[in-house]
């Protein structure tokens, strides 16, 4: 938890760990000085809650967002409450506000929220399709086919989806089979740089090339690497998979 928040501290929305779709500025009307006053205090809190105590942590943004209904409490809403609360109780909390459920910033969310819960664990799968040279790629080319299936939403741009890049390799590596596959979906990026990241990076398993949009509407994916674990059937296991986890959850699965 104290390497989360640090990490959020530096008031950039997950671009430390992940790429967004896009580079459009917050709606703000505070300065960024005036967003670090406001958040001092949280984190200073945040300081003094045990590593991995998601309650307190939990407990802690919820008091400051009730008492801040400004881009300060937006902003603990959307990259510190996002990673702690599932994503009807976000809706809820967005919608019982009258100034969060006006704010344009937290309705985009609340989009994509809506189609996370469509595609939660324990749904099944959303289908999308992809177009490059002339042939038209399904997920459902690849998932619910009997395999568990990791599918990785990536780009070549994006440095911390090149960066898991290795980890996913190597779990490839170790269990593919009869009943595992990697899945790699190019979102967001141009075929040749796809083309071109797949060849220095070595990588072995099969790709969705040029998804671009696709993929992410279908998940409500708005930072990228986007990790998910597929069950044999199409129903979805795991999101947002990174570093360990992701070998942790195919073993649990294989064993």
């Amino acid at each position: 938890m104290k390497k989360m928040i640090t990490m959020l501290a530096v008031l950039a929305l997950m671009t430390a760990t992940s790429c967004a779709q896009d580079s459009k500025p917050a709606q703000k009307v505070m300065t960024e000085s005036e967003m670090k006053e406001a958040l001092a205090p949280l984190f200073a809190k945040f300081e003094t809650i045990a590593d991995n105590d998601d309650a307190a942590a939990k407990a802690a943004a919820l008091d400051f967002v009730k008492e801040n209904k400004n881009d300060a409490g937006v902003y603990v809403i959307q990259s510190i409450l996002s990673f702690l609360m599932p994503t009807d109780e976000l809706i809820k909390l967005v919608d019982g506000d009258e100034y969060f459920k006006n704010h344009a910033q937290l309705q985009e969310a609340k989009k994509e929220w809506l189609v996370q819960q469509e595609t939660g664990e324990g749904k099944k799968f959303k289908d999308f399709e992809a177009e490059y040279e002339g042939k038209v790629t399904k997920l459902s080319d690849y998932v619910g086919k009997g395999k568990y299936v990791l599918v990785d939403f990536w780009a070549s741009w994006c440095g911390p989806c090149r960066a898991e890049i290795p980890n996913l390799i190597k779990v490839y590596n170790k269990y593919k089979g009869d009943k595992f596959e990697v899945l790699g979906v190019a979102t967001w990026d141009k075929p040749e740089d796809t083309k071109k990241a797949i060849e220095q990076l070595g990588i072995p398993y099969p790709q969705m090339m040029n998804a671009q949009k696709a993929g992410s509407d279908a998940y409500g994916i708005n930072g990228i690497p986007q990790i998910i674990l597929f069950g044999p059937d199409g129903t979805i296991v795991k999101r947002n998979l990174r570093g360990d986890a992701v070998e942790k959850a195919v073993a649990e699965v294989l064993k």
